[in-house]
């Protein structure tokens, strides 16, 4: 029969805490692995993107006026 020592529910407690304490920094790590990752892919430019704003060319749909508003009315000269 082998002689347990009064040290080994203390060397049991360490070895859980261990145990915890890796288990917690690995999921901590692969955590924030994630995380990093999902904020390259926030921060990466977007396949979409607005149109800058263009001079218009003349009365279109967008346009109330039209780039020739401030032209002379030949009709009425």
């Amino acid at each position: 029969m082998a002689m347990t020592t009064s040290y080994d529910p203390f060397i049991k407690i360490q070895i859980a805490f261990w145990e915890g304490w890796i288990r917690f920094a690995t999921d901590s790590c692969q955590i924030y692995g994630r995380l990093i990752e999902h904020h390259g892919k926030i921060l990466e430019q977007q396949g979409c993107f607005r149109f800058h704003n263009v001079i218009p060319q003349g009365a279109d749909w967008f346009d109330h006026y039209g780039k020739r508003n401030h032209d002379v009315d030949v009709e009425k000269v």
